[in-house]
């Protein structure tokens, strides 16, 4: 195997040459630089992690932490984050190592092993995570994004989804295939996307003259405050179905939560999308294979993961720079199911 003596025979330049190319460090010139380069080419050198985290003080190492109530519910979604991620990384011979937090973290107690043994050069919080790990990475200034998640009242970096205009997108479409009773179904507003996706339901019929009283808006929601699932929208469907006159089209929070409400529409023998159309949002496989195929919101999963790679990597090269929100857009995939 080369090292960077053999390197630098072959250049013949100094070690501490090599070492300023290989690190992008200091002045050398272009012709020497390029000696170097040629011969790290020709020997196909690559160098070992223990030796670039002596010469750079990085592992080369990206955490990615997800609650483990989201890797059970919505595995799917942040699965494919994750590979964005994986994807971004490959190209600059990054590892991503994944780990899930329980809800109730102590840092004392739960702190991932690659935290503890200072082993990642910054960390990726995706979806709903536990404020004390938040708050643990803040006092330790070790580098952090938030993926599809934000915290009331903090600014940190942050990847967000387009959630607010996306809702609105929905209903817009929905009202212009002539639905008039809209309801929603949905899991904890604690979690701000689903919050942001309500906002803009409710302001979508609000624009299109679809309520006039909160009285009203209240008939057509159903909301829990729990995680999303299906067997929310299961319920949801069967309780906005009680409503005089039942709803027309219903919009859920996601599309796990739309996949429960379908299920329940279909146990009662209603036709979609004749007598009631559904939407969901985010995509996941499984709503271009459901039947009907789901109408629903497409979310760019894995640029969401590729776009926070590469946030933490400026935040880590540049930590003293102010806190970015970066949002990703969404858009309409009109299926079957509207």
């Amino acid at each position: 195997m080369s090292t960077i003596k053999d390197i630098a025979k072959l250049a013949g330049v100094s070690i501490s040459t090599v070492s300023l190319v290989l690190n992008n460090k200091g002045y050398v010139r272009l012709e020497t630089r390029q000696k170097v380069l040629d011969a790290i080419q020709k020997m196909n050198y690559k160098p070992s992690r223990p030796a670039r985290k002596l010469a750079t003080g990085k592992t080369g190492n990206i955490g990615f932490v997800i609650w483990e109530g989201h890797f059970y519910e919505v595995e799917m979604f942040y699965s494919e984050v994750f590979l964005g991620m994986e994807y971004a990384a490959r190209k600059s011979d990054s590892y991503i190592l994944l780990t899930t937090v329980k809800e109730e973290f102590d840092p004392k107690k739960d702190l991932p092993r690659f935290l503890k043994y200072k082993d990642v050069d910054g960390v990726a919080l995706a979806g709903r995570v536990p404020h004390a790990l938040v708050e643990y990475l803040d006092h330790q200034c070790i580098p952090f994004v938030l993926i599809d998640y934000a915290i009331p009242g903090r600014n940190y970096n942050c990847i967000q989804i387009d959630n607010y205009n996306g809702a609105f997108r929905a209903i817009e479409h929905l009202v212009k295939r002539g639905r008039k009773r809209i309801g929603f179904v949905g899991g904890t507003f604690f979690h701000p996307s689903i919050k942001e996706r309500y906002r803009g339901y409710k302001e979508a019929l609000e624009t299109y003259g679809l309520i006039n009283d909160q009285a009203l808006l209240k008939k057509y929601t159903y909301v829990e405050n729990v995680e999303t699932s299906p067997s929310i929208g299961e319920k949801g469907v069967a309780a906005l179905l009680t409503q005089t006159p039942a709803p027309d089209a219903i919009f859920c929070c996601n599309d796990p939560t739309a996949l429960g409400a379908i299920k329940e529409i279909q146990k009662r023998q209603i036709k979609i999308p004749d007598d009631i159309a559904v939407v969901g949002f985010d995509d996941i496989p499984t709503a271009s294979f459901c039947t009907p195929l789901l109408t629903t919101l497409h979310v760019p999963k894995l640029t969401l993961g590729k776009e926070a790679f590469n946030l933490l990597n400026e935040v880590i090269d540049r930590p003293n720079e102010p806190p970015q929100t970066r949002v990703i857009g969404v858009s309409l995939i009109e299926r079957e199911s509207s």
